[in-house]
């Protein structure tokens, strides 16, 4: 039976966008890589929750990020209907899969000049 040493290093903190960027650093970090090499069943994980279902849920910073979008504009979404939510107290969550169908609504297979 394995006893494999597990350790958790947290992203969520990370400035929105660049988590992988984080993760990419983790995984260049000497202090990490010695532990490794000494520790060859040693696994370094992301200890974000991703069992409880909330990975599918972004915040304001998350989708301006992933759409390129301004604060004004993600408003404007959501008072027009296009872009459903949830608000708890002055928080706002967007649905991914809500986020990727507002994509696929709006994808135009037109090509640029031709």
């Amino acid at each position: 039976m394995s006893s494999t040493k597990l350790i958790g290093i947290s992203t969520a903190n990370a400035v929105a966008g660049h988590k992988d960027l984080f993760r990419q650093a983790l995984e260049q970090c000497p202090f990490l890589q010695s532990l490794r090499e000494a520790n060859p069943d040693l696994v370094i994980t992301n200890n974000e929750s991703t069992d409880n279902g909330l990975k599918d849920w972004l915040d304001n910073q998350e989708v301006m990020f992933a759409l390129h979008v301004s604060l004004r504009t993600l408003q404007s979404l959501r008072s027009n209907g296009t872009l459903p939510y949830s608000r708890i107290r002055n928080k706002i969550y967007y649905r991914r899969r809500d986020i990727e169908r507002l994509l696929n609504d709006n994808y135009s297979q037109k090509g640029g000049k031709a």
